[in-house]
């Protein structure tokens, strides 16, 4: 508005008007003005303006009091004496002018005459349109800078995942299943059509930590919707309780693959089209091997993708790293482990193939509802090894292949220590609590499936006793490791904040700790000031002389650093653990009122669904509630990203 009011006034001046003398009828006048399309009179005396005469003088003067008009003068009607202003003047000077004179236009004049009229409504309206324009300059800008480049890397997300979902569309071609086949290529036309029309409005391009977030978080929802498409088009969950309610057991079905929580309303598995099924666990290979990360690596170099890794975990391995990580060694332990469930257990290959990508993604789906049972304990040991390898770091996996091999501190890390360790000591104790409601061999299958968060179970958990139950709930909260295809809170977190809260009785390794949180930490990029990049970056000429002075400022500057990124690392931590508690209480209250089951298997519920595992105490079903399905879908989004990338969105605290 600011600049508008600075604007000189001949912008906005016209020059309908007429110049006529003082002693001409106001009838004969009136006929001038129609003939020029005006609506402004100047009134002359001699040569020289004298007053002004408009189109309400003419009316509330003349025509409002019955006078003769050929009888009445401009000079009697006329506002005098004429105010002016120059061209140089201001819309500002011109406002104020017309508001110390108490009139609504101007006429702009030099030596040379008259140039022009400037009236109150043509400002007025020249003030508004800047206002509006300005507000939504604003709003444009917003969009440009910090949602367009959301929606343009929307788009290939969606394009590209379209793509992928082609697969088990010509696995239903060759089974001749037309059904399905439509219900996907709906899917695929969708993802397709819509990636398309983000990408025309948005432009792709990097994004900070809040785009990232809001991207990643987007993204995995728009999946959802449009991965529901097959099971709305089927209905395969033999209930016909409205379109609403079939919406949302869809959206609910295809939330817990993409999110690999694995649990299902799907009543009747085995009457399920086999290329529906290999669908089924297909979404949760797509969603839990970060796909998402994956297509943006190919669009962007390296340095330019932190903020995503710090939502979505692809921390400690750079790109490449990682995309020989989960394109080639995740692929070949598939193949590997598919090829040894249909040898040693004689499973059919899609069900093979379905089981392993559950199992080594941590999602929990079964193609059958006889095919985990206690009957095939060769079965069982291979799904084991598959979620144990799925909850390990991705890290892991690459160091494994690596020239150095497995025993190394990259590979055994504290984290995969402490993870192992938890493993075996939890399962003598899940036994002993179950009071003989499940085995050793049942309670090492169980405590696998809660600790790596994969979900497969054939044990009634309802049956089981409320101490081990509630046992099994921790083990399910506490998750997996950090960097992984696990949900929950992460045994790494629990570590962080271990050696930050006993640091200040540590001050010896003080340095060594925080070099370590600045580089490694769960929740942060990677430290610009660590010593060998800041000495391959020291001139010459330092080399050689004042080194232990450098050395010492690096030192002050890493403690400063570490300080402040150990401080964030405990903040995030705490914050986390307390929402994750506090979001399972919560849902599980509410569960637990509107299914009216026992508060420690709502309980149980709804921490299976934030920790994305999948076991369920009996609650989840077809015949549940909308708003209990609402929850749970909500519940396993949320813990897809572990919480973080909702706080990265809404809350600058925890992005600084």
């Amino acid at each position: 508005m600011q600049d508008v009011l600075e604007r000189p006034v001949t912008s906005y001046m016209h020059r309908l008007f007429v110049i006529l003398d003082e002693n001409m009828s106001v009838a004969s006048a009136v006929k001038q003005m129609h003939s020029h399309n005006a609506g402004t009179i100047i009134v002359l005396r001699g040569n020289t303006p004298v007053g002004i005469v408009t189109d309400s003088d003419v009316i509330n003067k003349v025509v409002m009091k019955g006078e003769d008009s050929d009888e009445v003068f401009l000079k009697s009607i006329m506002s005098a004496p004429l105010v002016t202003i120059s061209p140089k003047g201001t819309v500002k000077q011109a406002l104020q002018l017309m508001r110390l004179n108490e009139i609504k236009r101007i006429p702009v004049a030099d030596t040379s005459g008259i140039l022009g009229v400037v009236t109150q409504e043509s400002l007025a309206n020249a003030v508004r349109t800047s206002v509006i324009e300005r507000t939504f300059s604003r709003y444009r800008s917003l969009i440009r800078e910090q949602y367009k480049p959301i929606l343009g890397n929307l788009g290939i997300l969606l394009q590209f995942s379209g793509i992928l979902l082609v697969v088990p569309a010509f696995l239903g071609t060759a089974l001749g299943e037309s059904a399905s086949i439509i219900g996907i290529f709906f899917a695929v036309v969708g993802l397709s059509f819509s990636g398309f029309f983000l990408t025309n409005i948005g432009e792709k391009g990097p994004m900070n930590l809040k785009q990232a977030s809001i991207f990643i978080v987007s993204g995995f929802i728009l999946l959802s919707l449009f991965g529901s498409i097959p099971y709305i088009y089927l209905n395969p969950f033999g209930s016909d309780a409205g379109a609403f309610v079939l919406f949302v057991n869809s959206f609910f079905e295809s939330a817990s693959g993409f999110t690999t929580a694995g649990l299902s309303v799907i009543s009747d598995l085995d009457n399920l089209p086999m290329s529906l099924n290999f669908y089924h666990s297909y979404t949760q290979w797509v969603g839990g091997l970060s796909f998402v990360y994956l297509v943006m690596i190919l669009f962007f170099p390296e340095r330019k993708l932190s903020a995503m890794k710090s939502v979505l975990g692809g921390g400690l391995l750079r790109v490449r790293e990682l995309l020989i990580t989960i394109v080639g060694i995740f692929t070949a332990y598939t193949l590997i482990l598919i090829f040894m469930v249909i040898i040693f257990s004689q499973t059919d290959v899609l069900n093979a193939i379905s089981l392993i990508f559950s199992a080594i993604t941590g999602g929990g789906f079964s193609p059958a509802s006889d095919i985990i049972t206690p009957d095939h304990p060769e079965r069982l040991a291979i799904l084991a090894v598959g979620m144990i390898l799925s909850a390990l770091p991705f890290a892991f996996h690459y160091h494994i292949f690596s020239r150095k091999g497995l025993w190394t501190r990259k590979t055994i890390s504290l984290e995969v220590a402490v993870f192992l360790v938890l493993l075996i000591i939890a399962i003598p104790i899940f036994y002993w609590l179950s009071s003989g409601q499940a085995d050793i061999y049942t309670s090492m299958f169980h405590i696998i499936s809660g600790s790596t968060t994969t979900g497969f179970q054939y044990l009634n958990i309802q049956s089981i006793p409320s101490t081990a139950k509630i046992f099994l709930t921790l083990i399910m909260l506490v998750g997996g490791t950090a960097f992984s295809t696990a949900g929950g809170i992460k045994v790494g977190r629990f570590i962080l904040l271990y050696q930050e809260l006993t640091k200040k009785s540590r001050e010896k390794n003080r340095t060594a700790i925080a070099e370590t949180y600045t580089s490694s930490s769960i929740s942060s990029t990677t430290n610009p000031y660590r010593s060998t990049e800041f000495l391959t970056r020291l001139p010459d000429e330092h080399r050689k002389r004042n080194l232990e002075e450098l050395i010492e400022q690096q030192e002050r500057i890493l403690k400063r650093v570490s300080l402040i990124m150990s401080r964030k690392v405990v903040r995030e931590i705490l914050t986390v653990i307390a929402l994750y508690v506090s979001i399972a209480l919560i849902t599980g209250s509410v569960l637990s009122s509107l299914t009216n089951s026992p508060f420690e298997d709502a309980m149980f519920e709804a921490v299976s669904a934030i920790s994305t595992t999948g076991l369920t105490a009996g609650i989840t079903s077809v015949n549940l509630d909308v708003f209990s399905k609402l929850i749970l879908t909500t519940n396993m989004i949320v813990g897809r990203f572990e919480i973080i990338a909702i706080l990265y969105i809404f809350f600058v605290y925890f992005r600084r």
